[in-house]
């Protein structure tokens, strides 16, 4: 075999490609299957071992021993991690022999594999288990990629609390409290939370409990939904015993909790508590409509069951989990899986159970686990689900029977939300061409995969407003959304705001391209009007250095496209990918600018000169709007009148705050005024 210092001498000794290769042919006719492999990789230099000899050189030393191997790329990040019983046999296979040739996830990981390392383990258990573990750590490339379970909600039952709640939480703490899930529909959690809260009169409060002194009852419990342990009005003991009991409902033990509360209603009936008695069958009234709904044929089998249903379209794939528990579905999961190497149904099934039921608690684990596929090696799965569920764990593939109907449903539910996936990828895909079609139309440089838009509102020359709104892959991202007061300009003249504006922006994009941060760097800004508003957001944009990035204007009299340094506009088709994504952004820049503009005239507009006067506040200045219909008729009321309409207080402070006004505007008149005017005359100054 070719080990490291021979190998070095090898590629040293050499002058040529030719000699290396007459060297290796030598050793290959001697038997030596890591040359084969290092002559059929090729692809290095005389005078450097390469990528192709590091692996050679490594397949050599492989062990025989059951472990994990890491393939890394040529930057050393992790691409793929696989599990073995012999490491040898099973990571040559990559590299050696006719099916490397043949199957594609060896080519994919031939042609991509720079280095690799492994870790041997004592049994093929231990390898599953470090296996599932370090591709949670690292999400390698290549491997099947299942959406992490920390974003799905739990139930937490809070058991470290004397009173317990019912919780949703979207991580699992190891600890005293208890955690059900994860649960992929949020809203059927949802509606299992909330019946049972009613259904055990568990408190939805976050209130510190015992209390020393009682408290006054909640709604809650008026109502029947809590038996009020803030108000001692129940005991430590009996509230965890409905705690239990809804317990044993989330780990699908329907059976015994019925059996429970059918003995806890005889022993109220029986000591005359018929009011407990009754709540007690109305609870298992409940039970019993609940598990209506559930049921499935399953004969008289009561035994928990799991079935998992795998559906691949190339390289995505649907994983669905039906849950039987005492013969009724108790749950459903879905799982949306992208399969980078396009392995076989049976293959994501093996990398499903290692990476689903080592985040499963083992009193979760049924007994018996039914699959649509086979894992590739079956008997190496079993000792690894028992070793976790610590006792026995049967896979089975059902061929005929009811199983076999339930398995055909489970399939059924895979095959709908791989459709619905697709439909939505599809959808996807629609998006990113506009942004295409976009490119090509145009002749951009790159696609432009985030646009901003910008535009300008005003009334009248007055509260002059801009919109900065952000499309990326050709969706809204109202999250980046920005809107700007322009400062420097006054009146009418949009094409000094627009200069302000992109004066902004570019140097908040210099700033952070300072700091290192370009996420927020825009592929292509459209500007909303004609040549005027692009010139000025031109030169803006070449005086702060951004000249590189693609600009445009879009005007809307015919849609037409101005470019910078371009006389004549582009015209696009009105059905065009193209046009109608520029449409979609420039309506979205006005509808945004149009919307904060209103926001900051309506204030202003709503207000008059009755709201700086002291004392005046809204409930007299509608009474006067309501008598003399306008403020200006206010200012030349006369005060009896005002006085009539709102009393004669308000009538002297409205004609105090004007005379006030007309001395600050000419103080020679006042003067003359009070001068002239008798004290008591009431007079008044100019309106």
């Amino acid at each position: 075999m070719i080990y490291g210092g021979r190998l070095s001498t090898l590629l040293r000794k050499a002058r040529s490609r030719a000699k290396v290769d007459w060297r290796l042919e030598k050793l290959v006719c001697a038997g030596d299957a890591a040359a084969a492999t290092l002559l059929r990789m090729g692809s290095f230099d005389a005078s450097d071992s390469g990528p192709a000899a590091v692996i050679a050189e490594k397949l050599a030393l492989l062990p025989v021993d059951p472990g994990v191997y890491l393939m890394k790329d040529g930057a050393a990040n992790i691409i793929y991690i696989g599990k073995a019983i012999n490491l040898r046999n099973r990571v040559r296979g990559y590299f050696t022999g006719p099916a490397a040739d043949n199957h594609l996830a060896s080519r994919i990981l031939r042609d991509a594999a720079k280095d690799m390392e492994w870790i041997v383990t004592r049994t093929e258990v231990e390898a599953l288990i470090l296996e599932a573990n370090l591709i949670r750590k690292h999400t390698p490339r290549y491997n099947v990629d299942l959406k992490d379970d920390k974003h799905y909600p739990y139930i937490r039952v809070t058991t470290s609390e004397a009173f317990p709640r019912l919780l949703v939480t979207r991580s699992a703490e190891k600890g005293k409290d208890m955690y059900f899930g994860p649960y992929t529909n949020a809203r059927a959690m949802r509606n299992t939370l909330q019946y049972l809260t009613r259904l055990f009169r568990i408190r939805d409060c976050d209130l510190k409990l015992p209390v020393t002194e009682p408290l006054r009852p909640c709604l809650s419990y008026h109502i029947g939904r809590c038996d009020a342990p803030c108000a001692l009005l129940t005991t430590e003991e009996d509230y965890r015993k409905l705690v239990d009991e809804a317990v044993l409902l989330l780990k699908g033990k329907r059976h015994e909790l019925r059996k429970t509360l059918e003995g806890a209603m005889r022993e109220a009936a029986a000591n005359q508590r018929y009011e407990e008695a009754g709540r007690i069958r109305d609870q298992i009234q409940d039970l019993e409509t609940v598990q209506e709904r559930q049921r499935v044929d399953l004969g008289s089998d009561h035994e928990p069951k799991d079935f998992i249903a795998v559906k691949r379209f190339g390289k995505v794939g649907s994983i669905v989990v039906m849950q039987v528990r005492e013969g009724l579905l108790s749950d459903r999961k879905q799982f949306e899986v992208h399969i980078p190497l396009e392995q076989e149904e049976g293959a994501v099934t093996a990398e499903f159970l290692t990476s689903y039921y080592l985040g499963v608690a083992s009193g979760d684990i049924p007994r018996e686990i039914l699959l649509s596929h086979a894992p590739p090696e079956e008997e190496h799965m079993e000792p690894l689900l028992r070793e976790l569920r610590g006792g026995a764990v049967t896979l089975l593939v059902p061929e005929r029977g009811e199983k076999r109907k339930q398995m055909d449903l489970a399939l059924a539910n895979a095959d709908m939300q791989l459709t619905e996936y697709l439909a939505r990828r599809e959808k996807k895909n629609r998006q990113n061409y506009r942004v295409t079609a976009l490119q090509e139309d145009l002749a951009l440089p790159a696609p432009p995969i985030r646009i901003e838009g910008f535009d300008i509102s005003h009334l009248s020359g007055t509260d002059t407003v801009a919109s900065n709104v952000v499309f990326v892959d050709g969706k809204p991202s109202k999250k980046d959304y920005r809107h700007y007061n322009v400062k420097s300009v006054e009146g009418i003249d949009d094409f000094a705001s627009m200069y302000e504006i992109l004066s902004r922006r570019f140097r908040r994009l210099k700033e952070e391209a300072e700091k290192g941060e370009t996420k927020d760097r825009p592929d292509l800004i459209l500007i909303d009007g004609g040549k005027g508003q692009l010139g000025m957001a031109r030169q803006a944009q070449l005086e702060h250095g951004f000249g590189n990035i693609p600009i445009l204007g879009l005007a809307k009299r015919i849609e037409e496209i101005f470019l910078p340094d371009q006389h004549d506009p582009i015209l696009l088709p009105k059905t065009s990918a193209a046009l109608q994504l520029l449409q979609q952004v420039r309506n979205e820049s006005h509808r945004f600018a149009i919307t904060f503009q209103r926001s900051k005239r309506t204030p202003r507009m709503t207000q008059s000169w009755l709201d700086e006067i002291p004392g005046i506040g809204e409930k007299t200045k509608m009474k006067l709007i309501r008598a003399f219909k306008s403020p200006l008729k206010i200012r030349e009321a006369a005060e009896a009148e005002l006085a009539l309409a709102a009393g004669k207080a308000v009538a002297n402070k409205i004609r105090a705050w004007l005379e006030q006004r007309a001395a600050e505007a000419d103080p020679a008149t006042a003067v003359v005024e009070d001068t002239d005017a008798p004290e008591d005359s009431g007079a008044a100054g100019p309106a």
